[in-house]
C-alpha cells in the first residue's frame, strides 16, 4: 500500500515531536549529571525538574533528583522522589532499593514494614543483591526480628564475603541478641573467608571497642591499615582508640597520617586532634593552611571561622567571610555564618537579608531554618521559631539538637502534648539520650502524667544526677509532700547550678506548700545575700518581691542585677516598668534609649517604646513605634491591639483600627483585650449594640476602668439605665483617662434641661 506525500509527512512530523521531549529530556539530565559531579545540586535540581516536565511519563528523572536530594542532605525530598519513581515503574529496582533503605531509617512499624517489603521484593527479583539483602536485614533488624536479620545478613556475605555493610550489621544483630560470642564468631567466619579485608578489619575493631578491648580494636585498626595504608577511616579509629588510651604523641602521628591523604575528607584530622588537646594556636594556623591550599574549599573555610570565634578573634572570622563574599556574593556558606554572626549582634535585618539569601540558592537544606529560627526566638517570636524548626525537622528529620528545640519551645508555649509527639518520632537511639529523657519529662510533667514522668526521671538519675533531673526529682516529690527528698534534691541542684533560678523557684514553691511562704521569700533573701554578684538572683527576689507588693524592696533588688551585670536586660526593663508606674517617665526614657542604642533593631525594645510615647500621650510617637514592631512581626498580638486602639481613639481611622482589631481576633481569640478595642472602634463608629456585645464579653475579666468607661458610655448611648452609674463610678477610680472627658460630656447631656 502507497502512503501518500501529505500523511508521510504528517507521521515523520509525529516522530519529530515524539523525539524532541526526549531529546530535551536527555539534554537536561546531561547538564544535570555534570553540575552533580561540580556538586551544584540546587542548580542541578532545577534541570531535574526540566527533564521531568519533557517527560512527566519517565521514572529516570525522578530517581536522578532523588540522589541530587540525597547527595545535598536533603531526606525528605529525596523520599518524595524515589516514591514517584517507583509509581511510575514500580519494577525501578534501584528507585526501590532508594526508597526501602531511606525508609528504613524511620522509627514507625507501618514505614518499617513498607521499606521491608519493597527490599523483599527487590531480594525476589534479584536474589544476588547484597544491597537489597542488607536493607531486608536493617529493616528486620529496626523490627526486632533478629534471627530473620542474621540469616539475609549471613546469605549477603556468602554473596559477596568480607562485605563492610553486611559484616557491621551481622555484628549489630548478633549484639542485639546479647550474643557477644555469636558476634564476634560471625566475624571470624568472615574474616575467614576475607583475610585481606581492611573494611573487615575496620568493623572487627569497632566490635572490640564496643566490648571494651582496646588492645585487639587496635590491633585490628593497625591490620586494615597494613592491607591499605591509606585507609582513612582505619586511620581516624586508630588515632581515637589511642588517644584514648592516653598515647596523644602517638595519635597526633596518626592523625598527621590522616590529614595527608588525597581529597578533603580527612584534611581535618590533624587540626581538630590540636584543638581537642587545647593546642588552639596550632590548630588555627594548621586551618589557616588547610584554606590557603584550596581557597574552593568552603567547609575548611567554615571550620575556620568557627575556630576564630571560638579563640575570640571576631575581627578575623568577619574578614575571612568577607574576603569569601567578595569572591562570590552567592557563596551560601558564607552568607549562613555571617547571618548567624549578625544575629549574636542582634542586627536581625542583616541576619534576614543573609539567610533568605542562603534560602534561595540552597532551598532544600535545614541550616538556614536553623538559624532563623534562633534570630526569631530572639525578637521574642515563638510561633515564627516554631514554623522554621518544624521546616528544618522536615527537611533533615535526624538532627536531634532541632527536635529538642522544638519540643522544648512547643513545652514553653503551653502545648507540651504536640511537644511529646515531636519526642515520639525521635529515633530509637535518640530517646536513649540524657537530653531527650529530661525534655520527654518537662513535657510529662506539665500534662500532669506524673507516673510516667518518674519513670523518666529514675532512668535519667540512674545515668547522671544533673539540675534538670534534680530538679524534676524535686518538683515530684514536692507534689507528694515528701518535702525533705525535695529540698535535698534542690540543695544538690543548686550545688551544681548555683544560679539555677528555676531550683529557686522550686524552693519558694516548696516553702509554699508547707504553708510557709514568707519563711520561704527569707530563704531566698539569705540565698541571693551570699550571691550577691549574680544578676539573674538578684533579679528572680526582685520579682517575688514585686509580687508581694514590696516595690521598694523590688526596685533595690533590680538595681543590684544592674549593678552586677549592666546589660542585664530583665532586670533594666522591670526597672523601666516601675519608673512608668511610678510616672517617673524621663529615666524610663534614658534606660529604653541606651538598651535601644546596643539593639537598634529589637522589635521587644521597639513594643516598649510606644508604650512609653503612650504613657507620654505622644500618640504620633506610639503608632510609629507599633507600626515598626509589626512590620518585623505581623503577629505580635499587643502591638497590633495598641495600634488599633491608638487608630480610633486619637485619628479615627477606624476602618483600619478594625482590621488589625480582626487580625489580634484571628490569632488570639479568647483575648479580652481586643474585645475592649473592637467594642470602642463599633462605639467610635455609632455602632453602639455591636459595641456592647464585645464591651461586656471585655468587662468580664478584671475592672479595667477604660474598659468599665467604654461599657458604660456604649449603655449610655443605648439608652440603657445601667450606663450612668458605671461612667460615674469610673470617674471616681481613674479620672485621669483620656476616656474621663468624653463621659462628663455624656453624662452633661442627661442633666441639661
Amino acid at each position: 500500500m502507497r502512503i501518500g506525500p501529505m500523511l508521510a509527512a504528517a507521521l515523520c512530523l509525529l516522530a519529530a515531536c515524539a523525539r524532541l521531549p526526549r531529546q530535551r529530556e536527555a539534554r537536561y539530565m546531561e547538564q544535570a549529571r555534570q553540575l552533580v559531579q561540580k556538586k551544584d545540586y540546587t542548580r542541578a535540581a532545577l534541570l531535574y525538574r526540566n527533564a521531568i516536565q519533557a517527560m512527566p511519563g519517565d521514572a529516570e528523572p525522578y530517581y536522578q533528583l532523588g540522589l541530587t536530594y540525597l547527595a545535598a542532605g536533603s531526606h525528605s525530598q529525596a523520599i518524595e522522589c524515589f516514591r514517584k519513581a517507583t509509581e511510575i515503574d514500580p519494577k525501578h529496582a534501584a528507585a526501590q532499593l532508594k526508597l526501602a533503605d531511606l525508609l528504613a531509617r524511620a522509627n514507625d512499624a507501618a514505614t518499617l514494614s513498607d521499606a521491608e517489603r519493597r527490599a523483599q521484593e527487590i531480594v525476589t527479583l534479584f536474589p544476588d543483591d547484597v544491597d537489597a539483602l542488607n536493607t531486608v536485614a536493617l529493616t528486620e533488624l529496626r523490627l526486632g526480628r533478629t534471627e530473620q536479620a542474621a540469616a539475609h545478613l549471613e546469605q549477603a556475605l556468602n554473596r559477596l564475603p568480607g562485605g563492610l555493610e553486611s559484616s557491621a550489621l551481622l555484628m549489630r544483630a548478633r549484639l542485639a541478641q546479647r550474643d557477644t560470642q555469636g558476634a564476634e564468631e560471625a566475624l571470624q567466619k568472615c574474616y575467614r573467608k576475607a583475610p585481606q579485608s581492611a573494611e573487615l578489619a575496620l568493623v572487627m575493631g569497632r566490635f572490640y571497642l564496643v566490648t571494651q578491648r582496646p588492645g585487639p580494636a587496635e590491633e585490628q585498626f593497625r591490620r586494615a591499615i597494613r592491607i591499605n595504608p591509606r585507609y582513612g577511616a582505619a586511620l581516624l579509629d586508630l588515632g581515637i582508640t589511642l588517644f584514648h588510651l592516653g598515647r596523644s604523641d602517638e595519635a597526633g602521628r596518626i592523625f598527621q597520617q590522616a590529614a595527608a591523604l588525597p581529597g578533603k575528607s580527612y584534611r581535618p584530622a590533624y587540626a581538630l586532634f590540636l584543638l581537642e588537646t587545647g593546642q588552639r594556636d596550632a590548630a588555627i594556623g594548621e586551618l589557616e593552611n588547610l584554606a590557603r591550599q584550596d581557597p574552593s574549599d568552603r567547609a575548611a573555610r567554615t571550620r575556620l571561622v568557627k575556630t576564630y570565634l571560638a579563640a575570640g578573634r571576631r575581627a578575623d572570622a568577619d574578614k575571612a567571610l568577607a574576603a569569601a563574599l567578595a569572591i562570590n556574593p552567592r557563596d551560601a556558606d558564607a552568607l549562613l555564618q555571617r547571618g548567624e554572626l549578625s544575629i549574636d549582634d542582634g542586627r536581625y535585618q542583616d541576619a534576614q537579608n543573609d539567610l533568605n539569601l542562603v534560602l534561595r540558592y540552597r532551598p532544600e537544606t535545614a541550616d538556614p531554618h536553623i538559624a532563623l529560627a534562633r534570630m526569631y526566638r530572639g525578637q521574642g517570636r515563638t510561633l515564627n521559631a516554631r514554623q522554621e524548626l518544624a521546616e528544618a525537622l522536615r527537611l533533615d528529620s535526624g538532627r536531634i539538637s532541632v527536635r529538642l528545640d522544638l519540643a522544648r519551645l512547643l513545652i514553653e508555649s503551653k502545648a507540651a502534648r504536640a511537644a511529646l509527639e515531636v519526642l515520639g518520632r525521635a529515633a530509637d537511639s535518640d530517646k536513649r539520650t540524657l537530653a531527650f529523657i529530661v525534655e520527654s519529662n518537662w513535657a510529662l510533667l506539665d500534662l500532669g502524667r506524673r507516673d510516667e514522668a518518674r519513670q523518666g526521671v529514675a532512668e535519667g538519675l540512674r545515668a547522671a544526677r544533673t539540675p534538670d533531673l534534680l530538679l524534676q526529682d524535686a518538683l515530684l516529690k514536692i507534689g507528694d509532700r515528701n518535702y525533705t527528698g525535695a529540698r535535698a534534691a534542690l540543695d544538690a541542684a543548686l550545688a551544681q547550678n548555683p544560679e539555677d533560678v528555676r531550683a529557686l523557684r522550686a524552693l519558694v514553691k516548696l516553702y509554699d506548700a508547707r504553708g510557709q511562704y514568707a519563711a520561704g521569700v527569707a530563704a531566698l533573701r539569705e540565698y541571693v545575700s551570699r550571691h550577691g554578684s549574680s544578676a539573674p538572683l538578684q533579679n528572680y527576689l526582685g520579682e517575688v518581691l514585686l509580687a508581694g507588693g514590696q516595690n521598694g524592696e523590688a526596685r533595690a533588688a533590680f538595681a543590684a542585677a544592674q549593678s552586677a551585670n549592666p546589660g542585664f536586660r530583665p532586670a533594666l526593663l522591670a526597672l523601666v516598668n516601675l519608673d512608668v508606674a511610678g510616672g517617673r517617665l524621663e529615666p524610663a526614657h534614658r534606660t529604653l534609649s541606651g538598651l535601644l542604642d546596643s539593639h537598634p533593631n529589637d522589635p521587644e525594645l521597639w513594643l516598649y517604646m510606644g508604650w512609653l510615647a503612650n504613657t507620654e500621650k505622644d500618640y504620633p510617637q506610639a503608632l510609629v513605634w507599633f507600626r515598626k514592631v509589626v512590620g518585623a512581626d505581623p503577629a505580635n498580638v499587643v502591638a497590633l491591639n495598641n495600634l488599633a486602639y491608638l487608630l480610633a481613639s486619637q485619628t479615627g481611622q477606624f476602618d483600619e483600627a478594625l482590621r488589625y482589631a480582626q487580625q489580634v481576633k484571628e490569632l488570639a481569640p479568647d483575648n479580652k483585650a481586643v474585645d475592649d478595642t473592637i467594642g470602642w472602634i463599633m462605639y467610635r463608629k455609632g455602632m453602639y449594640r455591636s459595641a456592647v456585645k464585645y464591651l461586656e464579653s471585655a468587662a468580664q475579666v478584671g475592672e479595667d476602668p477604660a474598659i468599665r468607661y467604654h461599657l458604660g458610655m456604649a449603655y449610655f448611648k443605648m439608652g440603657d439605665r445601667r450606663g450612668e452609674p458605671i461612667l460615674r463610678a469610673a470617674l471616681r477610680s481613674a479620672p485621669g483617662l483620656p476616656e474621663a472627658a468624653l463621659a462628663e460630656k455624656l453624662l452633661e447631656t442627661r442633666s441639661a434641661p
